[in-house]
């Protein structure tokens, strides 16, 4: 291969060439500098740093926009004018970017420029119609204007557009509206997940009522899917609250627990389970002191029992107990069936407790230690301001952490029956 020699006899070419030359070494140094400069812009955490990377590269604007961050984060007055005024330069420089835009609009917001925030923030709407973050931040720039209809036209847009939003949707139109619910479902909007919203809402205020008239009206389906997680929130809120039997129908419509009309599982003829988060089925205690679970030796009906073993010497026993839905004022007969072979000073028996208030109601007369099948029962009426109970096993008699019981004991065929 041939290797060609190019003379430059011209002078003015030998300028050219030069001129190129120092052209090329200028675009080398720039590039060099504005690449220096957005790289260490983007790993900074500090803001003499992003400052300095702005001013070597004050064209980039991911200089300007990592340099606004920062100084929002000191909470330094001064610092939060000047984010603004970096994030008006990043905007400029990059103006078809709506996320520059956007934080733009929440950094006048947070300055107190509320009229330059919504003008930024409808920018970025320009440029991201759907999107959801920006349709929010616009939607709450404009309420703190006092622009309801407006602000709240945007705000549904945002919650049709990411359900996170629809908790915080509601609150702020009941905060707006002071309450009232007819108010409070135009402004965020009639959709089935907005009023399963409303109704863990109303459930936090205490409306109890109201709130499960709301989750009534929802889908069946929609339940136990899309809505299963608001159903849960709302599930626990009631059960904390102490109202068992609106939680008790919740939970059965989102799968959460069993039919709770009665007593679960009474004859031991399903599973029982030592960790479960349904209060209205058999709870176990865990523990070692004791061996609790379903046998098909000793049986009162049907196929099974449930066996306490305490073995030689038991300390202490593990509870045994169960929450059932009751009519407030209404009286019932709580009944069950047990067999007993054992040694011990304490008094065993079943109490019938208040579930939301802990407070003893009832309780069966002390069981044999020793007998073949017999019947237990108490008869109660339920106080006015309840609608659950909760049924345990107890020792009386003896320090409960040194009760010493040997021996078997067998339950089954428990019931729980209206008197009137």
């Amino acid at each position: 291969m041939s290797i060609k020699l190019y003379h430059l006899n011209s002078q003015s070419i030998r300028v050219a060439v030069a001129a190129v030359g120092a052209l090329a070494v200028v675009a080398a140094i720039f590039v060099a500098k504005w690449g220096f400069a957005h790289s260490a812009a983007v790993r900074s955490d500090m803001v003499e740093v992003a400052s300095l990377a702005a001013d070597i590269a004050p064209d980039d604007p991911q200089t300007h926009y990592v340099l606004a961050i920062l100084s929002e984060k000191t909470f330094v007055t001064e610092d939060l004018e000047r984010a603004v005024l970096e994030f008006e330069k990043a905007a400029a420089l990059s103006p078809n970017n709506y996320i520059l835009w956007l934080d733009l609009g929440r950094a006048r917001e947070r300055n107190g420029d509320r009229p330059g925030a919504e003008r930024a923030l409808r920018k970025a709407l320009d440029l991201a119609p759907n999107y959801s973050r920006v349709q929010w931040a616009l939607g709450n720039t404009l309420l703190r204007q006092g622009k309801n209809e407006d602000a709240f036209a945007e705000i549904r847009k945002a919650v049709a557009g990411d359900a996170a939003y629809t908790n915080s949707a509601a609150t702020t139109a009941w905060q707006i509206f002071d309450g009232d619910i007819a108010q409070v479902r135009t402004a965020i909007g009639d959709s089935n997940r907005a009023n399963a919203s409303l109704a863990t809402l109303l459930t936090g205020k205490k409306r109890f009522d109201e709130a499960f008239a709301i989750w009534e009206t929802l889908p069946a389906d929609e339940k136990k899917t899309s809505l299963k997680e608001t159903g849960d929130l709302l599930y626990r809120q009631l059960i904390e609250a102490g109202k068992y039997r609106f939680a008790s129908r919740i939970g059965e419509q989102n799968a959460a627990t069993q039919n709770s009309s009665g007593i679960t599982n009474g004859g031991f003829e399903e599973p029982v389970t030592v960790q479960t988060s349904n209060i209205f089925s058999w709870q176990i205690a865990e523990g070692a002191s004791s061996r609790i679970g379903p046998t098909d030796r000793q049986k009162h009906g049907g196929n099974y029992s449930l066996l306490l073993s305490f073995g030689q010497a038991t300390k202490s026993i593990r509870q045994i107990a169960q929450t059932i839905v009751v009519e407030p004022g209404r009286s019932y007969v709580f009944e069950l069936y047990y067999r007993s072979d054992l040694k011990t000073q304490a008094k065993l028996k079943w109490e019938i407790l208040s579930a939301a208030h802990g407070k003893v109601i009832a309780a069966t007369e002390p069981l044999a230690s020793a007998s073949d099948w017999m019947l237990a029962r108490s008869t109660f009426t339920v106080p006015e301001d309840i609608d659950g109970v909760t049924i345990r096993f107890v020792a009386e008699g003896c320090d409960p952490a040194n009760c010493l019981i040997s021996g078997n004991m067998w339950f089954d065929d428990f019931a729980l029956k209206a008197s009137n």
